[in-house]
């Protein structure tokens, strides 16, 4: 059995109490369902038709395109009304477009992904603009005249009915900048090669308004990016970039080419976030710019070559690490002075072997939020060395916010652990997750410990605590959340008042019958 806990959120409409009621009953009228009509078969009935467009023109091979928008009369009359008698198709253009914004920030409905015909505005938001065109002909003029809800386009599994939706979507966008990505996902191979040729190279055309691009695909398409290289069209505003090749073994010259490619997005001035993939990249670019501030590394590093590249990357924010695991041929002398990281803000570490901890001991990081250190090692015992996390913390003067510590050796001393926690300055911790063996009653006698004043000794103001293994005494994890709880749990109203949100607590067998009885009767998220 298991605990999550957080409090309830309520999205957030505009203030006055009006436009509360008339932004959520806008946004209520576009999943009102419609009454069932008699099958509407695109052979049998006219395409229909605005201002003497046809929505659907024919494809370049002469099929009929999807259609995209198209209005559905039958729908109009089961929107123009709501409970407050104002007819919302006619709301002010203002208010549609806000509500056309919050519908795109949250799906409503969330769906699970599916392997959708259609583009999508992103990861986490599946909801499609089209459907906003289908409430009446007044919305869907304001939804195609809105470029902001056009101007982010996934691609999900390359087909060819996306191929023409791309080309109008990208109309759609205007002139705003372009946040566009084609992935692949699935076992095998889902996607379409000349459709997925044929919708970068549309993005390629509107080249001068990426803003955020991210390609990972197979290794096929290397060749209609890297004409780029070449191209008279320049990425004026390109802020963060991430390529991913898969089957990079069948181009025998796809390594020189994608230094090429990455060179080319490295002379942006703009760029300030990269992802380097590990596919065909094995090292530090020689020509990466000195004014990145977000970098996200998957291939394998060396410590050395990490100190010898991060002086040129003076104004790094987040740095990420997938592979730290090479040993280093030439280490850094351990009494050289620590490396001032003065802007990093966030610092995430997945090491294996080599601990992140043998890292973190030449840096200073005064800005450090978030620290995150994912170890794993052969041995029977694990190698990090815990005590330089405080180090790192009382050098630093930081006021850390986040810390995830795991280690799947799940050999970490109670009192090693308990050292580098009560050691540590953790008075702005916020987060917290623990995956470094069974969490024992030793470390909640530490989250329990309490001040003079009441207070938590340790992590006063902590909002979220992840706990995937505990192997404590019967009803002392019931103990420790109902003290940092943000409420009164069980309608204990003596309850001290805490800062705690979120809570995810696993057993590592079984909770006793006191935690048992209590994660069951609260829920706590």
């Amino acid at each position: 059995m298991h605990a999550i806990a957080n409090s309830p959120i309520t999205p957030s409409y505009p203030s006055s109490g009006r436009g509360n009621e008339i932004l959520a009953a806008g946004i209520a009228s576009l999943f009102l369902s419609p009454p069932t009509y008699p099958s509407l078969d695109p052979s049998s009935r006219s395409v229909p038709k605005f201002h003497g467009v046809d929505v659907r023109p024919p494809l370049p091979n002469g099929n009929p395109a999807p259609v995209l928008d198209a209005v559905q009369p039958t729908h109009i009359y089961c929107v123009n009304r709501t409970r407050g008698g104002f007819d919302v198709a006619q709301l002010p253009v203002e208010i549609i477009c806000e509500i056309f914004e919050k519908f795109m920030e949250d799906d409503l409905l969330h769906p699970t992904r599916d392997d959708t015909p259609v583009p999508l505005v992103s990861h986490t938001c599946l909801s499609n603009p089209t459907k906003l065109g289908q409430i009446c002909s007044r919305w869907r003029a304001v939804a195609v005249n809105q470029p902001t809800l056009w101007s982010n386009i996934l691609i999900y599994n390359p087909k060819l009915s996306q191929v023409y939706l791309t080309e109008v979507w990208l109309q759609r966008s205007g002139n705003k900048p372009l946040n566009l990505e084609i992935g692949y996902y699935g076992r095998k191979r889902d996607y379409d090669l000349i459709s997925s040729a044929q919708i970068l190279q549309s993005f390629i055309a509107h080249l001068g308004r990426w803003k955020r691009f991210r390609l990972d695909m197979t290794i096929e398409l290397l060749g209609p990016l890297h004409a780029i290289v070449k191209s008279p069209h320049k990425p004026l505003i390109l802020e963060s970039i991430q390529l991913n090749f898969y089957n990079s073994f069948r181009c025998n010259h796809a390594a020189d080419h994608i230094d090429e490619v990455w060179k080319y997005f490295h002379g942006c001035p703009t760029l300030r976030q990269v992802v380097w993939s590990g596919n065909k990249v094995d090292r530090f670019p020689k020509h990466a710019p000195s004014h990145l501030t977000h970098i996200h590394v998957w291939f394998s590093v060396s410590i050395h070559d990490i100190m010898t590249f991060l002086p040129q990357t003076p104004l790094i924010q987040e740095l990420q690490f997938e592979e730290l695991r090479l040993r280093s041929e030439h280490p850094p002398i351990p009494t050289s002075p620590h490396l001032l990281l003065q802007h990093l803000r966030l610092l995430r570490i997945r090491s294996h072997e080599v601990p992140g901890t043998a890292l973190i001991l030449r840096l200073t990081c005064p800005s450090l939020e978030s620290l995150v250190l994912n170890h794993s090692n052969f041995l029977d015992q694990s190698n990090q060395d815990l005590q330089e996390i405080p180090l790192l913390l009382h050098r630093s003067g930081c006021h850390l916010q986040k810390l995830d510590l795991c280690d799947t050796g799940n050999n970490i001393a109670d009192d090693a652990l308990e050292r580098c926690l009560s050691g540590s300055p953790l008075r702005s911790l916020t987060y917290l997750h623990l995956w470094m063996g069974d969490i024992s009653d030793q470390m909640m006698g530490l989250l329990s410990r309490k001040s003079a004043d009441g207070s938590h000794k340790f992590a006063p103001f902590l909002e979220t605590l992840d706990l995937p293994s505990c192997e404590t005494s019967d009803g002392l994890l019931a103990s420790m959340v109902s003290s940092r709880w943000c409420e009164a749990l069980d309608g204990n109203q003596s309850t001290p008042l805490g800062h705690l949100r979120k809570a995810v607590i696993f057993p590592a067998k079984n909770f006793g019958p006191i935690d048992h009885a209590f994660f069951n009767a609260n829920i706590l998220y």
